[in-house]
């Protein structure tokens, strides 16, 4: 079995493969597997590149960290939101917080309990893997959803929503299919986090050493052929041709449509679509840490243009930060004004520092160094009817004879577990096929 892609998914999708006796072989195109899920690490920091909140209903990721032995804890998550009126705290597992802080007016308290409501509703369709159950929240965007809210639905996704979770879903929310906002919530906020000690890239280097991968060896097309697949792979020492019972595309939904040119037009058409957002991160070292106990921080108003979010890494998971000292991570989002691929290092650096500074005044004089991190395939996008279109294609994946399957987030939802799952649904599929 040739699996496309050695991130998360894909190193999924062939330990799941191996389980069921078959031969599975990763090509990855990258020097390091893990896609989004890898660490930097510099001057004694582990700096975690994409993947950085593991949620407890994370099923499938808690089952593969258990079964690779790697260490992890329960890590206490409290999020932080600023605006004209002072700072507001929401913790993990805590939804009284919402119903019971200051800050929200009794409309907008009644807004949320109608959201939890509408969650709790949804039972386990709100699980990564079991999107299929929910299609009926893809019929609106969330700025309808909170518009039918009323005024109070309207305070609730600007005070609360909006600054909490823009950086996790990769921008503005308004967009957004109301389905992906409930998960996210859900999965994280609603069920607490836990983390990888060390750095999240642990578990994908845990998976690759199961696993036979050749590393900087990119596909340049994949058919189908009467015994199977035939792949056209491309490394600094080779090009060649493997041929393999079956295929898995690990891979972006925007690159399958040229790396498998023959592919049916029910998968060609909405693999095209995907869209995914573009994120950069500045990740600004400080000889002493803040004084904020919040991992999170958000800003409903008077944040820099651009700015998603901020994590303080010290309080967010253990093994990131050396001993006495703390690392503040500016995440930056496109907005009509920013483009946050274009700002150029400096300037990215330095409003990081300016941010920092601004929202924690007693750090002055204590940054290190600031390490940049840029992705323009961030966090696939899910505009209303999204989800349904992508769960069609996978019960069509699910009907099909040929020996190609897909795996990856955007095929299920906003999160690493999403990867996961689909990894391994898409092992199982191609097992069945094949008689196994």
């Amino acid at each position: 079995m040739v699996i496309v892609g050695g991130g998360i998914a894909g190193l999924a999708a062939g330990l799941r493969l191996k389980d069921r006796g078959f031969t599975p072989l990763v090509l990855e195109a990258a020097h390091r597997v893990g896609g989004r899920m890898t660490t930097d690490r510099v001057n004694g920091y582990a700096i975690d590149t994409g993947v950085t909140l593991l949620g407890n209903r994370y099923r499938a990721m808690r089952a593969l960290v258990r079964r690779l032995a790697l260490p992890a804890a329960p890590v206490p998550f409290s999020l932080a939101i600023r605006d004209d009126g002072g700072c507001r705290r929401y913790r993990a597992q805590r939804a009284l917080d919402v119903l019971l802080g200051s800050g929200l007016s009794v409309p907008a308290k009644w807004a949320a309990i109608r959201v939890l409501a509408g969650i709790l509703l949804s039972g386990r369709g709100m699980l990564h893997g079991n999107s299929e159950r929910v299609m009926a929240l893809d019929r609106e965007t969330v700025a309808e959803y909170f518009a039918r809210l009323g005024r109070g639905g309207q305070e609730l996704l600007a005070k609360v929503f909006e600054p909490g979770l823009r950086a996790a879903l990769g921008g503005a929310l308004a967009g957004s299919s109301r389905f992906v906002l409930m998960q996210v919530i859900w999965n994280t906020l609603g069920a607490g986090f836990w983390n990888i000690d060390g750095g999240v890239d642990r578990l994908p280097e845990a998976l690759a050493s199961e696993l036979p991968i050749e590393r900087e060896t990119r596909v340049r097309e994949v058919r189908v052929a009467s015994s199977g697949v035939e792949v056209d792979a491309q490394s600094a020492t080779s090009v060649r041709t493997v041929r393999a019972r079956a295929a898995i595309l690990a891979i972006p939904g925007d690159r399958i449509p040229s790396i498998f040119p023959t592919a049916p037009h029910w998968i060609r058409e909405p693999a095209s679509r995907t869209i995914f957002s573009k994120l950069s991160s500045a990740h600004v070292a400080l000889g002493r840490p803040p004084n904020c106990p919040h991992a999170g921080y958000g800003f409903a108003a008077g944040a820099e243009d651009g700015v998603g979010a901020l994590e303080l890494e010290h309080l967010r998971a253990p093994g990131r930060c050396p001993e006495r000292k703390g690392m503040v991570s500016v995440y930056f989002v496109d907005t009509p004004r920013f483009r946050c691929l274009e700002a150029d290092d400096e300037s990215l650096r330095e409003q990081a520092v300016r941010v920092v500074g601004r929202t924690f005044p007693e750090v002055a004089g204590s940054v290190e160094f600031v390490h940049l991190i840029r992705w323009p395939t961030a966090t696939a996008r899910f505009p209303k009817g999204r989800l349904s279109e992508v769960v069609q294609l996978r019960r069509q994946l699910a009907r099909w004879e040929a020996p190609v399957d897909l795996a990856g987030d955007w095929l299920d939802g906003v999160a690493s577990e999403s990867a996961i799952q689909t990894g391994q649904q898409a092992a199982d599929r191609i097992a069945a096929r094949l008689g196994a």
